[in-house]
């Protein structure tokens, strides 16, 4: 509203022609009391323009304010999948803590009855010992993890996070190439950057304006008072107005339009970098999800169990002195593992869907309705 404005007039006041000798303001004929206004009157419709550009300008707040939405859900989904995962390891690893605990004593029973040796038994509390760093470590990094939760959510210490942890999948929607060039030109980013061209174009609609002249126009009215023999003065007005001539515009105008251009032109080459970003983004993010869920897929359907059943055999051949503690340790540290890398991967899946999600911020329901919020409240 502001920069629509005229600028403000000008008041001028001025006691004119005044004698030195006599400093007698009804001496002389020229002495006079001036009253006068000036009003600059800005070139072609630059103040229009100005206030066009400021409104594309204010267009931009909603879509930061969208922006950093996807940003916070991306991060506040990553934190809360480090810590769920964290959390299922860390249950995982104590509902396991008893297959090195029968180990350390089946390792002392082999011992006692000559079927082992020393060292197995001092490895198989090794085992044991490692096995309860890692749960210190596991717990550590909950912690570490409520503490970075809290600065979005309230996470009580001492309480697990549930098992919905399942996000959106947006690219369910997305079916082929032209959907998923139309999902990305909405994303915030590049609706920012298009915005962004609109304000350079009109920077250089008012960089063609100062072509045009621009005009002041001055009031000045004179005040005479009577002659010292008592003859009547008349009083003066004055009306003038200027102009502003671009005569001479090769060095000024001229450079200002082609650097407005110049502008314009940078704003659309980054927005054209942006929408090749993205896509790769998108695709890397599509393949690495696809990736994971055909490792999940193995784990699940055999590894695992293939995994047990290993461990398991080499226990037995182990409790019956028909196999080393190396191999039934090895076993059971490789099916703790796998088990390990399986939790780790379904979380991997959900955080390759989470960031799907923010490259599709553009049409994410949820952002969208948050977005609508916020403004009924302003």
């Amino acid at each position: 509203i502001a920069s629509a404005q005229l600028p403000d007039p000008k008041v001028r006041v001025a006691l004119a022609n005044l004698p030195l000798d006599s400093v007698d303001f009804n001496k002389e004929n020229m002495t006079q009391l001036q009253f006068g206004v000036s009003q600059q009157f800005p070139r072609g419709d630059s103040l229009e323009l100005k206030q066009q550009q400021l409104e594309l300008q204010a267009g931009k707040n909603p879509l930061q304010r969208l922006e950093r939405s996807a940003q916070i859900k991306l991060a506040v989904s990553r934190t809360w999948l480090a810590l769920h995962q964290a959390e299922q390891q860390l249950a995982l690893l104590q509902r396991k803590k008893h297959i090195f605990d029968e180990l350390v004593a089946i390792s002392r029973a082999n011992f006692r009855s000559g079927k082992a040796r020393r060292f197995e038994v001092l490895d198989a509390e090794l085992q044991l010992t490692k096995f309860s760093d890692r749960i210190i470590q596991l717990e550590k990094m909950i912690s570490q993890q409520q503490a970075q939760l809290q600065k979005w959510l309230y996470v009580k210490p001492t309480k697990p996070l549930n098992n919905e942890f399942e996000p959106s999948r947006l690219i369910l929607s997305i079916t082929n190439d032209q959907t998923v060039i139309d999902a990305l030109t909405q994303h915030p980013q590049m609706q920012l950057l298009a915005k962004d061209i609109q304000v350079k174009d009109k920077g250089i609609a008012i960089a063609e304006e100062a072509y045009k002249p621009g005009f002041k126009l001055d009031a000045n009215y004179g005040y005479r008072d009577d002659s010292d023999t008592g003859m009547e003065r008349a009083d003066f007005f004055t009306v003038a107005l200027t102009m502003e001539l671009p005569l001479f515009p090769e060095k000024r105008q001229d450079q200002r339009r082609s650097a407005a251009i110049q502008n314009r032109e940078a704003s659309k080459e980054m927005r054209l970098l942006k929408a090749r970003e993205l896509r790769s983004g998108f695709e890397m993010a599509k393949a690495g999800l696809f990736g994971i869920e055909q490792r999940l897929a193995i784990y699940d359907q055999a590894y695992l169990k293939q995994q047990s059943a290993k461990r398991k055999s080499a226990l037995k051949a182990y409790a019956s002195a028909d196999a080393r503690f190396n191999e039934v340790a090895m076993a059971a540290i490789t099916e703790l593992e796998t088990q390990l890398q399986q939790i780790a991967l379904v979380h991997e899946v959900a955080k390759a869907k989470a960031e799907i999600n923010y490259y599709l911020a553009g049409v994410d329901p949820q952002l969208q309705t948050s977005a609508i919020t916020q403004e009924s409240k302003r």
